[in-house]
């Protein structure tokens, strides 16, 4: 099909007399173009037919046709050659300025979507065109006095999409025109609707605007209109103009802060309230946008908020009384008053809440202040915790919560839990002495925080959100102080409980989420004597949940169960243990349980079984076999049997159990989950009570050979670590198989220029286990290993790994130390190099420290004294004799160092330290 006879079936479908063939022509040519760009393009004449023909369609009587018209023209833009485009903006725009308020509307939607359709990336060449054809028609059309306010409201939404998607196009398109001169007059317009619209597209265009322009745009329009006995609408329009210039360039106006911020302070004291809230939000973007500069006026910024978030008028108390709406202990009769007082026409709290945004700025970019904003900020928002408008009570809340988040990060070191219940850390403890930190003036101040929150959210008629976000803030709370809540631990379990005892729904499944999240805290970071009284109240609702079929809220209820085991251990006397074992068996034998619940049910099953032993210790162990399952995710479970090994004594029997599964595991491809398997496996060949079983050691064994090589690092250094185990606890069966299997590969290994650190570490615990598993098998390890080092590649081999090797022999096996000085004293004698025995010898300060026979003294002799020709060994020699060498040794050394040029001073202070220091031993 060709390119024309396609465009001229689609023309024929978007001039048939039927709306669906309209619809279905333009719906069909968008497909195409989508497909296929090229379809459109080719002849110029076809071209303009079809764009016509749509253009046509934009004035369609069926609006489904019209905003389908508007959506073709969308992808006809990218496509479109120039001299068209320019067609199509001069149409759409003479639409937008007619009188037909339907053309005008779907016109102007028209233009908002080529706008933002056009395409960004690549060369830009049709975004730039598209800017330099739009945009001068758009300010014409600003400019023509008889353009009605609906199109200028559209007009200029068009400009500030082209300036935020091109600013750089829009930059160079209106050097001539000069659009902030065409756009102020535009902050006088009668309507109100316009100057908004204007005051967002004049703060875009600043940026891009000649400095000068806005001097003169100050001049004219801001600080006339700022002064006393201003118009109270150019005011408001005046200050939402600096605020909106502050977001979006506030490199501009910072030079000229000193003159608008005390011309804000001013008009903010003034009796109307759009003007108060447009000045507090002025001020808000002001402190956030320009943080340098807002320096001076930080304090006038803080006596404002903190006077406007108490602005009220309609509900008149004086200061104490407002602190007495804090604490909120009011008769039950006075609190329904409240709450059934409404006035719809009262806005006096969009002048609270954005005296609370001005305070949260400060707070946000002010850590520096902290110790000021407690003392002067936070018993203002506090005091203002039970607002009676829904909105601005949950802005304070979330104020605060920033703060204690500044407090965290800013505040200096944190307390911990005991610090709050038994005392204070000793670093802190003048600071919190003095009470000057924000730590000591935050806790100062908990109570009458604790006690004005619970009081807001204790009330049944609190709605979910209030909720919700009194719960968080209290968690916040606790993570910045630990244990702070101990004297109000009967009201937050009451009001728990009351919550968690609604039904569960999806809308009420986060309420529920969250408060179980704080119990979870309160619970860990709470002495248990603060809340177990309140205890019995709570725990049926909570082992209700954990049965829920929420999966979210299940696992929840089960973390908040292991924070309170942990917290009572030993658990004793207790009605709930019992029946939330049965719980968490039941969900881990099932196989559809969510992989959450299962994790923490997993967990409260180690934490029952070590803070709770005497409850799950008379059950059948069923929960082991749930737990133990070979397919599906095992790090739970390789978790939970480390955890339980480490601190109780389950039982032989139970141990070779687990050791049989960890074991199984290992044999599994992969290195997913083997670092904690090999930690575990660890932990339970340490928990036997009567010895290991003679098979354990084989198997094991046998599954940690393929482990034993230098292709994983990691792996290598704790399958090393395991042998070391077996080697020490049961040597007799272990120790025939390593010798038999292994020690020549470990041979190997040990020489290897890829060990080191932790590996090596594992390598030399492992060596001091081996020697001291047989006292025979000392005087062949250090032969071997000298020999694989000799006979391996010198590129792969590391002879300060062998010599530290050789060092970690003979200190565990003393006896066989003159032996290997005598030996590899030779090397030294008979070379004029030294050799790395050697070296390694003296550079391991274990072995400097055996115990060397008198015998040895001639050998140690031949090593001094090729010592000054060896670089970096000479310190470690001298610690050497000046520990184990006679008194002439040492002198015929002394002098042989005298004779020695630079480094004599240093190796000679070395060596008597080393000799004050064994004589003082």
């Amino acid at each position: 099909m060709t390119k024309t006879y396609l465009m001229n079936s689609l023309i024929e479908k978007m001039q048939s007399p039927d709306q669906d063939f309209r619809f279905m022509g333009l719906n069909d040519l968008m497909n195409e173009i989508k497909q296929d760009p090229g379809c459109y393009t080719g002849d110029e004449a076809s071209e303009t037919k079809v764009l016509n023909q749509v253009l046509s369609l934009v004035e369609d009587k069926i609006s489904e046709v019209k905003n389908q018209a508007v959506k073709c023209l969308g992808q006809l833009i990218k496509i479109i050659r120039e001299p068209l485009m320019e067609s199509v903006v001069d149409k759409l725009i003479e639409f937008s300025g007619g009188k037909d308020d339907e053309l005008r509307d779907i016109s102007a939607l028209a233009l908002k979507t080529i706008t933002a359709e056009l395409p960004s990336d690549g060369t830009g060449r049709i975004a730039q065109s598209a800017c330099y054809k739009l945009t001068p028609k758009l300010l014409g059309q600003i400019q023509n006095t008889s353009t009605p306010p609906e199109a200028l409201v559209e007009t200029l939404s068009i400009l500030s999409i082209l300036i935020v998607r091109f600013p750089t196009h829009l930059a160079t398109a209106t050097t001539d025109s000069q659009p902030l001169k065409i756009l102020a007059p535009l902050l006088s317009h009668p309507r109100p609707v316009v100057r908004k619209r204007a005051i967002v597209t004049i703060s875009q265009f600043i940026p891009i605007s000649q400095s000068q322009l806005f001097t003169e745009l100050l001049q004219t329009s801001v600080y006339p209109n700022l002064a006393a006995g201003a118009n109270l609408d150019k005011q408001r329009t005046t200050v939402q103009l600096i605020a909106a210039v502050a977001r979006h360039s506030p490199s501009q106006i910072a030079p000229v802060l000193g003159d608008v911020v005390s011309g804000i302070l001013k008009a903010v004291q003034r009796d109307d309230d759009d003007l108060r809230e447009g000045c507090l939000q002025a001020l808000e973007a002001i402190v956030l946008r320009c943080p340098g500069e807002a320096a001076p006026y930080l304090s006038s910024c803080i006596q404002v908020g903190t006077q406007y978030i108490k602005y009220d008028p309609n509900y008149a108390v004086d200061d104490d009384e407002d602190e007495e709406m804090a604490d909120a202990e009011e008769e039950e009769e006075d609190g329904d008053a409240e709450d059934e007082y409404s006035d719809d026409e009262d806005m006096s709290y969009k002048t609270r809440r954005s005296a609370t945004k001005l305070l949260s700025a400060l707070i946000t970019t002010r850590p520096e202040l902290l110790n000021a904003i407690y003392k002067d900020v936070s018993p203002v928002l506090i005091s203002r915790f039970g607002d009676r408008e829904v909105t601005v009570k949950l802005e304070i809340w979330a104020t605060y919560g920033l703060l204690l988040n500044q407090t965290s990060v800013y505040g200096g070191m944190a307390l911990s839990k005991d610090d709050v219940t038994r005392g204070k850390r000793k670093r802190d403890a003048e600071a919190m002495d003095s009470g000057e930190g924000p730590y000591a003036l935050l806790k100062a101040q908990v109570p009458s925080l604790s006690k004005a929150l619970l009081n807001q959210i204790k009330s049944p008629k609190a709605p979910a959100a209030t909720l919700q976000a009194g719960f968080g803030l209290l968690h916040s709370l606790l993570d910045v102080l630990p244990g702070c809540l101990s004297s109000q631990a009967t009201v937050i379990i009451s009001t728990s409980k009351s919550v968690l005892s609604h039904s569960l729904s999806t809308s009420t499944a986060t309420l529920h989420l969250t408060c179980l999240s704080f119990l979870t805290a309160f619970f860990g970071t709470h002495t248990p004597t603060a809340y177990s009284s309140s205890l019995p109240t709570i725990t049926p609702i909570l082992l209700k949940l954990v049965v829920d079929k929420h999966p979210r809220v299940a696992a929840e209820s089960f973390r908040v169960f292991s924070a309170l085991l942990s917290a009572l251990k030993p658990v004793k006397g207790e009605n709930w243990p019992e029946p939330l074992y049965y719980a968490a068996v039941e969900r881990l034998s099932n196989h559809d349980t969510d992989a959450d619940v299962r994790s923490c049910a997993e967990e409260c099953i180690a934490n029952l079984w070590i803070c709770a032993t005497d409850v799950v210790q008379a059950k059948d162990k069923r929960e082991w076999e749930a737990i133990c399952r070979a397919t599906g995710k095992t790090e739970g479970a390789v978790r939970v049997i480390m955890k339980v090994a480490a601190e109780v004594s389950v039982g032989d029997t139970w141990v070779n159990g687990c050791l049989e599964y960890l074991i199984g595991l290992l044999r599994k491809s992969g290195r997913a989950g083997k670092p904690e398997i090999f930690n575990a496996i660890d932990v339970l060949l340490k928990s036997y009570t009567e010895g290991i079983p003679p098979a354990v050691a084989p198997t094991l064994i046998d599954q940690i050979k393929v482990y034993i090589s230098t292709t994983d690092i990691s792996l290598l250094s704790q399958a090393l670590n395991v042998l070391a185990i077996l080697l020490q606890v049961t040597p007799s069966t272990s120790f025939p198989e390593i010798e038999k299997t292994l020690l020549g590969n470990i041979y190997t290994i040990s020489h290897s220029v890829l060990v080191s650190g932790a590996a090596l570490d594992s390598l030399l615990n492992f060596y001091a286990s081996l020697v001291q598993a047989d006292n025979q098998i000392a005087t062949h390890v250090v032969p071997s290993l000298v020999l694989n080092v000799e006979k391996a590649p010198k590129a792969e081999a590391s002879p300060a790994n062998v010599a530290r090797c050789v060092a970690q022999v003979v200190k565990s096996q003393n006896g066989i130390a003159a032996g290997v000085i005598a030996e590899y004293a030779k090397s030294t004698w008979v070379h004029s190099s030294y050799s790395y025995c050697d070296t390694g010898y003296f550079q391991d300060d274990a072995f400097g420290r055996c115990r060397v026979p008198s015998s040895s003294v001639p050998a140690i002799c031949c090593i001094l004294e090729s010592i000054p020709s060896v670089e970096g060994l000479g310190e470690s020699a001298a610690i050497c004799v000046g520990w184990r060498v006679s008194g002439w040794v040492l002198l015929r050394v002394i002098c042989r160092w005298l004779f020695v040029g630079g480094g004599v001073s240093c190796l000679l202070r070395v060596l008597l330290r080393s000799v004050v220091s064994r004589l003082r031993g």
